[in-house]
């Protein structure tokens, strides 16, 4: 009976270890589970929340040349889904545009030297990439490895032809109100950008015509 009960026993103090075992992965499951849904909730790169603010309180700009052209408007959603329009990023700041391609080595280098550019104008000046559908994954991987801070939009061959962008890379400088300034395919020099942009705000000296 001795034996028989102490059977008993281990077998129930075993039974015990095992439930307690199986509560403890159940447990940790759910951990885990909260953490992926932390992940999936964060932000993605290129998207809503790399907008740009309110206009610092203390820029203005000056008009736009009268003999400068109409920028050509256009809507695209960002990385996220978010829909964003061209005249919504330049109605109160200028606007940067980078036709890019996602995996595009010289692309992305001139990518990266907008945004370095546009960084020093401390919220003044608006940017947008504009990528093609076909590259919105590397588009995406591009954003999440750099994060530069500024949205990505996915824009059809209609913005891209507005803009004769036939190929990436191509730079685009766009006044306050829509007025195209300058073009650059195929690469632009830091320096040059960052001057035309200074040239904007009120105090500077005018634009060259």
């Amino acid at each position: 009976m001795t034996r028989g009960g102490g059977s008993a026993r281990g077998a129930r103090f075993l039974a015990s270890l095992v439930a307690t075992a199986l509560a403890l992965v159940v447990l940790a499951a759910g951990c885990t589970g909260g953490d992926a849904g932390d992940e999936t909730d964060a932000p993605i790169r290129g998207g809503a929340d790399d907008l740009p603010g309110p206009l610092p309180e203390d820029v203005s700009f000056r008009k736009s040349p009268s003999n400068a052209a109409a920028a050509p408007d256009f809507s695209a959603e960002l990385l996220d889904g978010t829909s964003v329009s061209a005249s919504d990023l330049w109605d109160d700041r200028p606007l940067v545009l980078v036709f890019t391609a996602g995996g595009c080595n010289e692309c992305e280098r001139v990518h990266r030297e907008v945004a370095e550019v546009v960084d020093g104008h401390d919220g003044a000046v608006s940017m947008l990439a504009v990528v093609r559908a076909n590259d919105i994954q590397a588009a995406r991987e591009f954003a999440e490895g750099q994060q530069l801070g500024y949205p990505i939009a996915v824009g059809d061959e209609g913005a891209w032809l507005s803009y004769a962008a036939e190929e990436a890379p191509l730079v685009v400088l766009i006044a306050p109100g829509g007025k195209a300034l300058r073009g650059w395919p195929g690469d632009v020099d830091a320096g040059l950008l960052d001057e035309q942009l200074d040239k904007l705000y009120k105090e500077s000296p005018a634009l060259d015509e």
